[in-house]
């Protein structure tokens, strides 16, 4: 799937997803069960026309169920419904593919149920040096990590000698590794690729560190969970 592609014809205007701890990152599919009346009528709007809806998380501290409008974080990951299920009682179930990071710049006023706003893209930025040591060695740890945990996905062995670029790596990899949502929310917020793949490096250095197995090349082991957001 091109996801530029699929951003062609937007306008910067989309529907608003909140919710606590959950996270889209694009590249990555979130299975989400749409029950509350805004959200039937957010996803039924989508249906109907571009099938865009943006994930965003609830800032930390927020109680979204104590005010219909709770503050929400400045990034979000604008997504499409490639596949959807509509059950007798008009809850649905959907599969959302992350497209591209958003920026809000600010919520639109609206008729519907939902929030909406206007968003700006934000573009992966990468550094003028290249940075192919620095993918190899995220995969090198991802490796170890597959390794040391007996996991032979077939979906994992592809994505990591798939010729992507290395924010999508980064992106992937970080859908797959178990962060915890302040993790998440600061993953989503970066827009710089060396930074990505810098952090993950270091979380996997730091598991591997405190896990405490000797690795092949002198490293460390380390068997994280692996999760589907």
């Amino acid at each position: 799937m091109d996801l530029d592609l699929e951003l062609r014809g937007f306008e910067g205007d989309c529907r608003l997803f909140p919710l606590p701890d959950v996270v889209l990152f694009p590249h990555c599919v979130l299975p989400l069960h749409i029950f509350e009346p805004r959200y039937r009528q957010m996803t039924e709007d989508a249906l109907a026309s571009d099938r865009l809806i943006a994930m965003v998380q609830i800032r930390d501290g927020a109680d979204g169920n104590a005010t219909a409008d709770p503050p929400i974080d400045s990034v979000a990951c604008l997504g499409r419904i490639f596949d959807h299920h509509r059950l007798e009682d008009g809850r649905y179930n959907l599969l959302l593919v992350g497209l591209k990071r958003v920026r809000l710049i600010c919520e639109l006023e609206t008729d519907r149920l939902y929030r909406k706003a206007r968003v700006e893209p934000l573009e992966d930025v990468y550094p003028d040096e290249p940075i192919e040591e620095l993918r190899d060695e995220l995969i090198s740890l991802f490796r170890q990590t597959c390794h040391r945990e007996g996991r032979v996905e077939p979906e994992i062995a592809r994505l990591l000698e798939a010729p992507v670029p290395t924010g999508v790596l980064t992106d992937l990899l970080g859908h797959y590794l178990e962060l915890s949502p302040a993790l998440k929310r600061n993953f989503l917020a970066e827009y710089r690729v060396e930074r990505r793949a810098r952090s993950l490096i270091r979380l996997l250095r730091e598991h591997l560190q405190a896990l405490g197995r000797p690795s092949e090349d002198g490293g460390i082991g380390f068997p994280p969970p692996f999760s589907r957001n």
